[in-house]
């Protein structure tokens, strides 16, 4: 945890994830060209290339606890994170492992050793292959593989950086034909050891601390919230931008953020070259990264993403980045540009809305005034004085790691400026946190490579404007996110002896489950938001998402298409996708592969086709207490087909499934049905030896007698329900009285026959 620094130096806001290496998440998402390794055994015998006498080469030792120690150091100084030492063996087929041939490729492996290591990361310093030339990475026993790569890895810097591999060994092995046009270029420059055990990070995580309320509990920040997103720059730093409007409300896709998340805290072998534009192109976006409820941390969806931007204007000495995004934001991630205040004296209170270490999307809250003050920026000292927003102290939430370059927005909830760094945390101190000024940067010309100021750009032409209100570009093109929880709802994963009620395949023979929704007219959905607990076991799942109409019950399939949780990350040339990590509470977005129109009553499951036992399973809301006069829109599915949740049999209970279906249009999804005319069931099963009572109303009390009118059982209901049910395995063959009373206050009595 981020310690306060004895000296009053400021602490930059980024998180830098991995240092000159990219990271993500599995090896299904490197970009790989197929084909496997020789068997371990081939080549045993074979000589070593001189001067090494194993295969494997030995990384020198190095004291983890000081480089632990200088991690923590550096976090409390710039707030990057550093979990790596690094090693320059520069390897090569001259000088290390052995070599042989097999066929008609000769192969050179060398094997990389550094003890103690969660696991070892390589970067190709040299990389250049012939046509048919193959090289795989991976750990000792194969277990892990990486490759192949080929020619078509080949690029313009001729390097290539290479995913993690889990512990400390891995084997180089590099197959190149005995034909091949020109002898290929190998040299392992690079060696990472992970000291901390934090590898393939490349997707957004979780806030540090635990004070940031989230964006959903501030109404108000809703709409601007929607042009604050998440950014992992270069596949190595965790930083926060917000899409910005400008006077000419045209919709051009600015993106503001902090300078020192493009230059890794102003390293000096950046500033060397100041390859801004290449960074900015190397940037992944993440829109909507929000936890779809007040009260819970749920990783938001990831699956709405763009990558790359070009730099429009760098401002090193104010600390404040003008980049623009190369696509405009499509219409399903509903954007919001926001507006911009330039003036001198802003009115609180004010809202810090931000990504911190890379997690969902939380909301900092300051009251009081705000000053004008310097920043002392670390390994930096150019910077512009008195050009900073201080924030004194947070009386709501904090800032950390990550949330670098978000906004700081007035009352009116425009821009301010730019978080770049300081002293912000839960418990104490509560600040001050430094923003960069766009009243300080705004008509300041000559920033680098660039004489325009900032103004020119926000507000263009003859406007002349120092303050602007926010955009929304698609304001007449609504698409609306829905689901059936209340306010009062709370999410849970709901056991009933011990086993998941709504996990797929779940031992009471359920295996697949729904949410019911309802609509006026017709209306077309663009796709599904679900929302699920950790899970271990997803890989081994075939999920299907279906959509369902009916009066009743589902009943009529509408649509079907896989479940997908993956994302997208960069890999140092480009952007692929991998399966996302779902041992979180996360929330998926599943576009649907085309637009479904719905209309009435209609419900949206999930099931697997693989039946994997205890499989997928949403969130639910905790079973209502009775009288809350809410339906059950969950339903069940096994063997003997669909029913309510509040209507099954091992444990009735009253809730909702935390799924949302995504409408084109400005439309509420959720059920409201009008009061139906009472119905009571009472009947003897003799398949499961109960006396079973069912009602369309909420079941308040019931009593059980004897024809002769001595009560055998009474029973008063505490939550939700609309069945109960009383074992008769002790009951004589006869009958019996049923007496119910249901929320509505109607009393009623039924006879019942055991036999």
């Amino acid at each position: 945890m981020r310690s306060i620094p004895n000296s009053f130096r400021p602490i930059l806001k980024s998180a830098l994830l991995f240092i000159l290496c990219f990271l993500f998440h599995t090896v299904s998402g490197q970009i790989s060209h197929g084909g496997k390794p020789l068997p371990l055994h081939a080549g045993m015998g074979a000589r070593s290339v001189t001067p090494a006498i194993d295969l494997f080469v030995e990384m020198p030792s190095f004291n983890t606890q000081a480089a632990l120690r200088q991690s923590q150091q550096d976090q409390a100084n710039f707030k990057s994170l550093e979990f790596a030492h690094k090693f320059y063996p520069f390897l090569r087929p001259d000088n290390s492992g052995i070599s042989f041939i097999a066929g008609n490729m000769k192969v050179w492996r060398v094997g990389i050793r550094s003890k103690e290591a969660y696991s070892l990361n390589i970067l190709f310093s040299k990389f250049r292959l012939p046509p048919g030339a193959q090289l795989f990475v991976y750990n000792s026993d194969q277990s892990e593989i990486l490759g192949s790569y080929t020619e078509k890895n080949n690029t313009e810097i001729n390097m290539l950086p290479v995913q993690p591999i889990g512990g400390d060994e891995l084997i180089v092995e590099y197959q190149e034909p005995l034909d091949a046009p020109f002898e290929g270029e190998i040299e392992v420059g690079e060696v990472n050891h992970d000291f901390l055990g934090i590898f393939r990070a490349g997707e957004p995580r979780d806030p540090e601390q635990s004070c940031h309320p989230n964006l959903l509990c501030y109404p108000e920040d809703i709409q601007p919230g929607s042009g604050v997103i998440g950014l992992i720059i270069n596949g190595i730093t965790y930083c926060t931008g917000s899409l910005v409007n400008n006077s000419a409300e045209d919709g051009i896709p600015y993106l503001l953020t902090a300078t020192h998340c493009l230059n890794n805290n102003y390293k000096a072998t950046f500033l060397a070259n100041r390859r801004y534009d290449i960074v900015a192109g190397n940037i992944v976006a993440f829109f909507n990264y929000n936890s779809p409820l007040c009260d819970i941390d749920i990783r938001g969806p990831l699956q709405m993403t763009m990558a790359s931007a070009d730099s429009v204007l760098i401002s090193e000495r104010h600390d404040i980045s003008l980049l623009k995004l190369k696509e405009i934001p499509p219409v399903e991630y509903q954007p919001y540009y926001l507006g911009w205040n330039a003036n001198s004296s802003p009115s609180a209170p004010f809202h810090g809305l931000h990504h911190p270490n890379g997690g969902i999307k939380k909301v900092a809250i300051d009251e009081d005034q705000l000053n004008i003050t310097s920043f002392d920026l670390p390994n930096y000292n150019q910077e512009e004085p008195n050009s900073w927003w201080e924030v004194g102290g947070w009386e709501t939430g904090s800032t950390e790691g990550g949330s670098s370059g978000s906004p700081l927005l007035d009352r009116e909830k425009r821009i301010l400026g730019t978080l770049t760094g300081g002293y912000s945390y839960c418990t104490s101190p509560r600040g001050p946190d430094f923003y960069a000024s766009l009243f300080k940067l705004w008509d300041v010309e000559e920033s680098l490579d660039n004489p325009n100021p900032i103004s020119y750009y926000l507000s263009p032409g003859e406007s002349q404007t120092r303050q602007l209100g926010g955009f929304n570009p698609y304001k007449e093109r609504p698409y609306t996110k829905s689901h059936n929880f209340k306010p009062t709802d709370k999410a849970e994963k709901l056991l009933f002896q011990q086993v998941s009620l709504f996990s797929t395949n779940n031992s009471f023979g359920y295996t697949e489950f729904a949410e019911q929704f309802y609509v006026e007219g017709k209306t077309r959905l663009r796709g599904v938001f679900i929302s699920s607990p950790a899970l271990s076991n997803i890989s081994n799942m075939n999920l299907r998402i279906k959509v369902y109409s009916g009066e009743e019950q589902p009943e009529r399939l509408v649509h079907e298409q896989p479940f997908n949780y993956s994302y997208t990350y960069f890999n140092n040339t480009s952007f692929p996708t991998s399966p996302r990590d779902m041992n979180y509470s996360t929330e998926n977005y599943i576009q649907f592969s085309r637009e479904v129109e719905v209309s009435g009553f209609f419900y949206i499951s999930y099931s697997d086709n693989n039946a994997t036992p205890s499989g997928f399973t949403t969130f639910n809301a905790e079973p209502r207490k009775i009288g809350e006069g809410i339906v059950s829109t969950a339903w069940m599915k096994n063997g003997s087909g669909w029913i309510r949740s509040s209507e099954n049999i091992e444990n009735p209970v009253n809730t909702a499934l935390l799924i949302a279906p995504y409408v084109i249009g400005k439309t509420s999804t959720s059920v409201d049905p009008e009061k139906e005319h009472y119905k009571l069931v009472v009947y003897h099963s003799n398949k499961v030896r109960r006396i079973i009572i069912e009602s369309n109303y909420e079941l308040v009390e019931w009593e059980i007698f004897y024809s002769s009118g001595i009560k055998i059982h009474h029973e008063v209901i505490g939550i939700s329900k609309n069945i109960d049910t009383y074992s008769s395995a002790h009951l004589v063959k006869g009958v019996y009285i049923v007496k119910v009373k249901t929320i509505d206050g109607t009393i009623s009595t039924k006879k019942v026959i055991v036999v």
